[in-house]
């Protein structure tokens, strides 16, 4: 070789211009990689084509020729047991053997004709079938003759039925045996014993026509093999080409093979057959000593895998030059981007010192890839965050939004496990950082609990008040009891704390979840008749419990709101009802009592906010607990609220203002007098000559409670009352409140009061027999 040359070409390629290693690798390797695999793909599929297509036609073969086989067998068997019925020891045809088939005897043979032919004409595949009584030697055929053995003209038929002693015989295809038979037949014999012994007095000779037979060796007159049934001599008890049935294979070399598969399910070899070499598949049959065989001539194969073979090469040719022609212009296209980005990279970096410039481009990429990560495990988080929040506004009814929830909730009923302890209690006894521990405790508790069992989801709703999903994998009857009091069986023991479970059950998953977490908490409140450490599920619940804790709660927003409006005095008259629902009640406990107040103190305290002590942080509120604590009935406790905080309110915040007091008692007026009448927010703010935003701020501010909650609070009393008398119907009552349907009644009557209003009437009805 020309060294000049050789380093004129190393000199060209060794130039320092940036991204040429990469123009070049990319068109070469563009050029292997689509040249090379396709020459290689067209080589060996052309000759895995040959061999698959080989394989595939003596696949073809074997399972026509079992099929064939076991169909054969299926139609011999069928002939063999519908002539069992006639040749068993009661059969109605005994009767023929006892007496002598002569003319004279003309009836008898007249019936023995009847039976033949109708046995014939009920049997596919059948020439000829015949009786011969063995008793009498004669034999009569369906064909209406009676002969005597020499005159039936098939000795061999004759001489096999006398060795048959209880089962049939079969003899292979034969040609012409007489003037009756002038085609290839396959001659069964079936021998007929007497009644009450094994003496075989009696024969049924049945020909069946092996031509027909044959019929059935082809799948279609479009196949170009040669199907055919030898027995074990190479005579052809059928064939596909008809002509040739009852044929001899002469060939030794083929019988000698045809042998060697008896004892094999499935046989194949090559062999040269009339001069052609040709591949033969076999079948063996043991049950009639057959074989089963298809010849094809191996030039039909090859003809066909020959004709694919160069299909092959020719079009793998033609995809290499193509691929070529696509390489140098993709290289081309390729590169032209790359280039731009090469450019960059070898602005900061020196081009003649530099090895490979696709590496520096690999660090740029590792970095991207590195800050993606970064962003990634963001952005799980982040959704994280969106799927809780979003799950607590599906809870608490701000939101009826699933989309967050499809890939781990399933369109399936779930579990609502509401968890709650005492929250004044905590804050007495634990710091702020340790309260929200408790959630994490709590979250761990559930976790080894529930989440073998199903997807689950925890949230703290507020502190003391922990919200538990949980989608079990198997709806069960009483699930959601067994997991609950296996949850407050968890807390109790390692948080030794105090615990309420309400339970609940959404049949419809979350779309239904607001209304079962509204239900279960507000059978919370139920706790305090039940006491601690309970699980409550409100369709269990005695109604009178649920009735004294509503009566309870009713009282509650009362007062919560008059705290809220500054109506103080008043608060304190509707906490003395308090007192007097306790005090009715004889059956609760010193502790259930102390409970409640704490929690009933916590909320008031939490609704005046600053204006007890001018500043809610300086309250101690441990040494509240303490002292509430200490107080030993009822009569102490209301002295004890009374001293320590309806007392010790103080305005700290400027009075409200008369006039739009004056204007939301105005409204209120209007709502109680027009009840029954269509009232909207923007109606009641022209009343009074404010705006509808206006009118909500302001009556939210005054009766701490929204416009429409009013209204429809105020109906739900009014619908009690309409209730409580049985001349109104559930119908009527929703005319005279103004709701579109009873159903739209019914959901809001129960969202508010947690029971539906036949059933409010039911317990009325009941609470006052």
């Amino acid at each position: 070789m020309d060294t000049h040359s050789w380093r004129r070409l190393k000199q060209i390629l060794e130039m320092k211009k940036p991204g040429w290693k990469l123009k070049n690798r990319l068109l070469i390797s563009l050029i292997l990689l689509s040249s090379i695999p396709i020459a290689i793909m067209a080589l060996s599929s052309s000759f895995i084509s040959n061999r698959i297509l080989s394989d595939q036609t003596d696949q073809m073969h074997q399972v026509f020729l079992n099929q064939v086989e076991k169909e054969m067998n299926s139609q011999f068997k069928k002939f063999d047991e519908l002539m069992l019925q006639y040749t068993y020891d009661n059969s109605a045809l005994s009767r023929f053997t006892k007496d002598d088939l002569t003319y004279q005897n003309f009836q008898l043979v007249n019936d023995l004709f009847t039976v033949l032919t109708n046995l014939r004409s009920g049997m596919e595949n059948v020439v000829e079938i015949d009786f011969f009584s063995t008793s009498y030697n004669k034999i009569v055929t369906s064909s209406g003759l009676l002969l005597q053995p020499d005159d039936f003209l098939d000795p061999l038929a004759i001489d096999k039925s006398r060795t048959l002693t209880k089962y049939g015989g079969w003899l292979d295809t034969r040609n012409h045996l007489n003037t009756r038979l002038d085609r290839p037949v396959i001659t069964y014999i079936r021998p007929m014993n007497s009644a009450g012994s094994n003496l075989v007095n009696s024969f049924f000779i049945v020909y069946l026509d092996a031509a027909t037979l044959s019929s059935k060796l082809k799948a279609n007159v479009s196949d170009p093999a040669t199907y055919l049934v030898l027995n074990s001599d190479g005579n052809a008890v059928m064939h596909s080409d008809p002509t040739k049935v009852g044929s001899f294979i002469d060939s030794p070399d083929f019988r000698n093979e045809l042998t060697k598969g008896k004892n094999m399910p499935n046989y194949r070899f090559t062999i040269n057959l009339d001069g052609k070499p040709s591949l033969i598949n076999t079948v063996y049959s043991a049950n009639r000593d057959w074989y089963y065989v298809s010849i094809l001539p191996t030039a039909l194969v090859a003809k066909e895998t020959n004709q694919l073979r160069n299909i092959l090469f020719g079009v793998s040719f033609a995809f290499i030059l193509l691929a070529i022609l696509i390489a140098v212009r993709t290289s081309q296209r390729i590169y032209q981007p790359v280039h731009k980005l090469t450019q960059r990279v070898f602005n900061d970096k020196d081009a003649s010192t530099s090895k490979d410039e696709i590496h520096y481009i690999t660090e740029h990429i590792q970095h991207v890839e590195e800050h993606n990560d970064f962003l990634q495990k963001n952005l799980k988080q982040y959704q994280t965050h969106a799927e809780q929040y979003s799950l607590m506004s599906l809870l608490i009814g701000n939101s009826s939004d699933t989309t967050l929830q499809q890939d781990t909730f399933e369109n399936k009923p779930i579990c609502l496990f509401l968890l709650e302890t005492d929250p004044i209690y905590m804050k007495s006894q634990y710091s702020r950082n340790d309260q929200f521990l408790m959630y994490y405790a709590i979250d761990n508790i559930v976790d080894e609990i529930l989440s073998t069992k199903g997807t689950t989801r925890i949230m703290m709703i507020q502190p003391g008040l922990f919200a538990i999903l949980h989608q079990p994998e198997q709806a069960v009857f009483q699930q959601p009891r067994v997991y609950a009091n296996e949850l407050l069986h968890a807390v109790r023991t390692y948080l030794k704390l105090n615990f309420v479970i309400s339970a609940g059950y959404s049949e419809s998953g979350l779309p239904g979840i607001h209304d079962v977490f509204t239900q279960a908490k507000h059978a919370l409140r139920y706790s305090f008749s039940l006491g601690t450490n309970q699980v409550i599920i409100s369709d269990e619940l005695d109604p009178s419990i649920s009735d004294q804790a509503d009566a309870l709660v009713e009282v509650e927003n009362l007062i919560l709101q008059s705290l809220h409006a500054s109506n103080y005095g008043e608060a304190q008259e509707l906490f003395t009802q308090i007192i007097q629902l306790l005090k009715d009640d004889s059956s609760l406990t010193s502790e259930l009592v102390k409970t409640y107040c704490s929690q009933l103190l916590g909320a008031m305290m939490h609704t005046v906010g600053k204006d007890y002590h001018g500043d809610k942080e300086s309250v101690n509120m441990k040494h509240l607990t303490m002292e509430l604590e200490r107080q030993r009935n009822l009569q102490e406790i209301e002295r004890f609220f009374s001293l320590q905080f309806f007392d010790k309110l103080i305005v700290s915040q400027p009075e409200k203002s008369s006039f739009e007091r004056q204007q939301i008692e105005e409204v209120v007026a209007y709502i109680r007098a027009h009840y029954d009448q269509d009232i909207s927010l923007q109606l009641c703010a022209d009343l009074v000559g404010l705006s509808s935003s206006q009118l909500s701020r302001s009556f939210k501010k005054i009766m701490g409670i929204n416009f429409v909650d009013y209204v429809i609070q105020f109906r739900v009393g009014i619908a009690k009352e309409l209730l409580s008398d049985p001349k109104n119907s559930i119908q009527a009552v929703t005319d005279k409140l103004r709701y579109t349907s009873v159903n739209s009644f019914i959901r809001i009557f129960k969202k508010i009061t947690g029971t539906t209003p036949g059933h409010y009437r039911k317990d009325t009805q009941e609470t006052r027999l």
